[in-house]
């Protein structure tokens, strides 16, 4: 099992979803057209951002891990792999991550990213400050590596989410386009992948 490979836990999700709304999941999309939008509410989102956790922290089958330990040097860090909360604004997502410490014992670490929102679509792009909220402690020694692990927790997240909704025409699982974060929560919008290279990649050469 790979990253190529849904993870169970969005699979059900999405199917549920649809299911709800009486639609399935979709195995002919063309290189470039959107899927069907997905929603995960804050809630939904920090259960499958959990998922993502495990994934990013390179545990692909089931584990009852619940952290992992950074280790730099003489120091160390306990990052959680559940637990994870997921608040959501117009064009905000915030990542709330439980990590801990000899010096802190348990304490969490929010790192927020500003995203698209309903009025302003950004695609996949996000901005957020070099240093995430925490303890100074924490923060001053690991808040580039928490900034850097948030962000693939949330990419995990869509791209998840995208990749439950069907795979396209050549067998691909699709991919997230756009993500889009509001007070309820996050929409994500799938897309068929382009091929960029092979004989059958579909692109037009230009000629003297």
């Amino acid at each position: 099992m790979d990253a190529e490979t849904v993870a169970p836990e969005f699979s059900r999700f999405v199917r549920g979803h649809f299911a709800a709304e009486d639609r399935a999941t979709t195995s002919s999309v063309r290189a470039g057209e959107l899927g069907h939008p997905v929603f995960a509410t804050n809630r939904e989102a920090a259960e499958l951002i959990s998922v993502a956790a495990k994934r990013a922290a390179g545990l692909f089958r089931p584990t009852k891990r619940t952290e992992i330990v950074w280790v730099r040097g003489e120091t160390q860090l306990a990052v959680g792999l559940v637990g994870l909360e997921v608040i959501t604004g117009d064009g905000i997502i915030a990542v709330v991550v439980p990590v801990r410490c000899d010096q802190t014992g348990p304490e969490v670490v929010t790192v927020t990213f500003a995203t698209g929102g309903q009025d302003a679509p950004a695609g996949l792009f996000a901005a957020t400050l070099a240093r995430p909220q925490g303890p100074a402690v924490i923060v001053e020694a690991w808040g580039e590596a928490l900034v850097a692990w948030a962000w693939q927790c949330v990419l995990g997240l869509v791209s998840g989410m995208a990749g439950a909704v069907g795979k396209d025409s050549r067998g691909n699982v699709l991919v997230p386009a756009e993500m889009i974060a509001n007070a309820d929560g996050i929409a994500v919008v799938p897309m068929a992948r382009y091929r960029f290279g092979g004989a059958n990649a579909g692109l037009t050469q230009a000629r003297d």
